[in-house]
């Protein structure tokens, strides 16, 4: 069987008895999950089947009934009820459809299905007989339950169906030959409510069908089977017929009783009378020269208003549509090889549906003898909306018309392109989403790196495990806001938060330009660091870096008391600190060791508008053309006595950086710097504590007793670019030194 209906077997069995009684049902070795499409053996199903009846309490053929009339179901909430609402007009026509459907259509997207075979036999009372052949036993329930949900669901009609033989007893060999049910279709109730108001049918209106039909399989067996027509000969079935004495199909009829036809003597006439003509071509239109109508076929008639179209001429019941001709004796037998195309007109028609025509094509044909032409055509149909746009069903086709098997597989094709549409369409919405959720990711992601490193977050996003480590040289800064205890308790609370997250947004900014990790802010303490939890050998240029833009970005911001423009403290200090995740309701990446207390105090020691740094920090700044200023030796809490700097800016020009510390002695103190510029002449800036002066091209300038002597001389690069070496001897009088004075130079 195809995994279809194992996967509907599934599915009737979770929504009337849950997940939980399906999970004792199936058995490990068996798929969970059916592919639709492909063909599985036989005895699996009916293993599953056996399994059910002890799981659920139900028999073999109570189950097999649910599945019946759940398939229904599931068909037409799937696109088939089209199709199966055009198969007949009746329920009669509806079986007689069957092996139809099955042989053509199913077989057709099932290629290895072994198809079954129906046949109906109508008896005289008006209930029907239902002939069903099939090679595998034990699944009558099935077909009884799937008529009678199409009874009750298609047409609104209560049934019942009893099995009236079997051809063998129960047997576990499911793999035979095709055998020979019959099953007695009695009406029971017509014109019920229809179900499926809203759309779809909900469990509470099928199961009552299965609930009417269950136990019926089980009251024939205690009753034994029918094996004689005399037991239901009241309900009107010929005693003469004895279809179910064997259990093989049932033999080709007699022809006992019948007489016989007399030899033909005239070769020449035709052995069709003319009812049977009408009936096996049911929309034939034969008529003379006139265009006057001589004979029409059965169905045509039944769908003209005028059921007597004999008389009448063409052009009072039909429009030629193709050739564009006059529809004249002439112009006919010209375009005899052409195709014609006839539409019946709509207010010739019967119940004739959003105004739709239908349109009969097919061939002229002469008929000298009788100078007749006759019209032998079908209704041009290629799709179930064609027929029911127009009322039509299947069991208005001929049998031998290949219109049939033209609505068929275009309905298919129809259904193919219908699932590539949406099959696009799902792809489109699952882009869509696919880029939602990229974009919610992001939001997430970035919510998540805010609290914790990005390599920490990804590792514990993954599953992985992540230890405190080690590292043996970063860079930590703290800064604080000048007077915030002041701004507090002038302020309103809600006025410090809006100041707090302006200022702390400008910082955030800051730190994706500088690469550096923001570790926590608390009250108005900013913590950053450089160095982890990727190791970098620039950790302590970024922190510097960033400790310069954190004080051109206060400036941009005013205090809401004084609006005066906000200052901060820095500090920043260079060391080994361990760091890890604490905490797992709201994990935070810490750092701890004495770094961490060293930098703090260089942020508490600092001066307001100052980058306050040791002489560690110090040492990883060299030749990044920072300016710095020596503060001098300054006693820190809890570390004594400790040599401490300002950064005061950065250029891009600096080859080097330059401080001079200047001890108190009698002698004047010589330094000389060596610079290489790519310029003909540059202006040489000299910096000092008490008074900044310039000196323009190595010329003294008028106002200081400090001595330059610049020498110049020009030399060429391999590229041959000029290059100016200077040489500046700088000659300090002891008048102007001190133990904190300095002098910085920069290009």
């Amino acid at each position: 069987m195809y995994g279809i209906i194992n996967s509907h077997l599934k599915e009737a069995i979770i929504q009337m008895f849950g997940e939980e009684k399906w999970g004792q049902i199936w058995f490990d070795h068996y798929p969970n999950i059916f592919n639709p499409f492909e063909n599985y053996d036989d005895e699996p199903t009916f293993q599953l089947i056996d399994t059910a009846t002890n799981v659920l309490g139900l028999s073999r053929d109570d189950i097999w009934q649910l599945f019946g009339v759940h398939w229904v179901v599931w068909c037409m909430s799937a696109g088939y009820d089209t199709l199966f609402r055009t198969l007949g007009r009746t329920l009669e026509d509806f079986l007689g459809n069957l092996d139809y459907l099955h042989s053509a259509y199913m077989k057709t997207m099932y290629p290895e299905m072994v198809v079954p075979s129906f046949r109906v036999e109508k008896l005289t009372d008006g209930d029907v007989l239902l002939h069903y052949y099939s090679n595998r036993r034990g699944i009558c329930g099935y077909v009884s339950g799937s008529v009678r949900g199409v009874a009750r669901i298609i047409f609104n009609t209560e049934i019942e169906v009893s099995l009236l033989n079997t051809p063998v007893d129960k047997s576990t060999d499911y793999s035979t030959t095709k055998e020979h049910y019959v099953f007695l279709v009695h009406y029971v109730a017509y014109n019920l409510p229809p179900l499926g108001k809203m759309g779809f049918i909900s469990e509470e209106e099928w199961m009552p069908i299965f609930e009417a039909s269950k136990g019926a399989f089980r009251k024939c067996h205690e009753n034994g089977f029918v094996n004689d027509f005399t037991e239901i000969q009241l309900k009107g079935v010929p005693r003469s017929n004895n279809l179910l004495k064997s259990s093989t199909p049932s033999p080709t009829p007699s022809c006992t009783g019948f007489q016989q036809p007399s030899p033909v003597e005239d070769m020449n006439v035709l052995l069709v009378d003319k009812t049977t003509f009408c009936e096996s071509f049911p929309y034939h239109v034969v008529f003379d020269s006139r265009m006057v109508i001589r004979q029409g076929g059965n169905k045509l008639k039944a769908f003209c208003s005028d059921e007597h179209i004999e008389n009448t001429s063409m052009s009072a019941i039909f429009d030629l549509v193709h050739p564009e001709i006059k529809l004249s004796c002439e112009n006919i037998k010209k375009f005899q090889e052409v195709i014609f195309m006839l539409n019946l007109k709509p207010e010739k028609m019967k119940n004739t549906a959003r105004g739709l025509s239908i349109c009969l094509r097919g061939q002229m044909v002469w008929m000298r003898q009788q100078q007749l032409f006759m019209f032998l055509c079908s209704p041009h149909l290629t799709s179930l909306r064609d027929l029911t746009d127009r009322g039509m069903h299947f069991s208005d086709i001929a049998p031998h018309d290949i219109t049939r098997d033209l609505i068929l597989f275009n309905q298919q094709r129809i259904a193919e392109m219908e699932l590539s549409r949406q099959l696009e369409e799902k792809k489109e919405e699952l882009r869509l989403l696919m880029a939602d959720l990229r974009l919610e990711k992001q939001k997430t992601d970035s919510l998540l790196y805010s609290m914790l490193p990005e390599e920490i977050a990804n590792d514990l996003r993954e599953g992985r495990t992540t230890e405190a480590g080690e590292f043996n040289e970063v860079t930590i800064l703290f800064s604080d806001i000048v007077g915030f205890t002041d701004i507090c308790s002038r302020c309103k609370p809600m006025k410090v938060v809006h100041m707090l997250n302006a200022i702390y947004s400008k910082f955030d900014e800051l730190t994706n330009v500088h690469n550096v990790y923001k570790v926590e802010t608390i009250g108005d303490a900013y913590m950053v660091v450089g160095g982890l939890p990727v190791p970098s050998e620039s950790h302590a240029v970024r922190v510097a870096e960033f400790g310069l833009s954190q004080l051109r970005a206060i400036k941009t911001l005013k205090s809401p008391d004084t609006s005066e423009p906000l200052s901060i403290r820095v500090g920043i200090h260079t060391g080994p600190v361990v760091a890890g995740v604490v905490g797992s309701k709201m994990p935070r990446y810490c750092l701890f060791g004495d770094t961490v207390n060293t930098a703090s105090r260089m942020e508490s020691h600092g001066l307001p508008g100052k980058i306050h740094v040791s002489e560690e920090v110090l040492k990883h700044l060299k030749s990044m053309g920072f300016v710095c200023q020596y503060r001098g030796i300054i006693k820190v809490k809890g570390k004594g006595e400790m040599p401490t700097y300002f950064i005061l800016e950065k250029r891009e020009s600096v080859d080097e950086l330059i401080i001079i510390k200047d001890e108190q002695t009698e002698e004047p103190k010589e330094k000389e710097f060596v610079f290489k510029e790519s310029v003909v002449s540059r202006d040489y800036i000299i910096r000092h504590d008490r008074n900044p002066q310039v000196v323009v091209s190595g010329e003294k300038s008028p106002d200081r007793n400090d001595t330059f002597e610049p020498r110049h001389h020009t030399e060429s690069d391999e590229e041959g670019t000029p290059s100016i070496q200077t040489t500046i001897h700088i000659k300090t009088p002891p008048t102007y030194t001190t133990k904190t004075s300095s002098v910085c130079i920069v290009l």
